[in-house]
């Protein structure tokens, strides 16, 4: 009787470390899908934050580029402007010359 107890305790005993091992087995494979899981989402937001910045730097390279030729655009107009103001005032420039040398 007393064996028949001793065998039961060295079997629960046995049944209970094969448990714990196959739960350290299991535990490990655990933590290392989530080791995966986890670089896979790192590389995926890496990605996601460089096509983001990549979009940033492309808007703004464009912006950039539209404020450049609004620019030139408006000095343009304002040197036309200019050379027309200055056209109109020839014909006074030329008769105040005249006016001058003539007193």
């Amino acid at each position: 009787m007393a064996y028949d107890m001793i065998k039961t305790v060295l079997q629960a005993e046995a049944s209970a470390r094969q448990s714990e091992e196959a739960a350290k087995q299991q535990a490990k494979l655990i933590v290392e899908e989530a080791q995966r899981t986890a670089l896979i989402l790192e590389q995926a937001a890496l990605e996601q934050a460089q096509n983001e910045a990549n979009m940033i730097v492309s808007e703004a390279t464009y912006n950039a580029e539209g404020i450049i030729k609004t620019a030139e655009k408006l000095a343009d107009m304002r040197r036309t402007k200019v050379i027309s103001t200055t056209e109109k005032k020839y014909d006074e420039a030329i008769a105040l010359i005249l006016k001058t040398i003539t007193e």
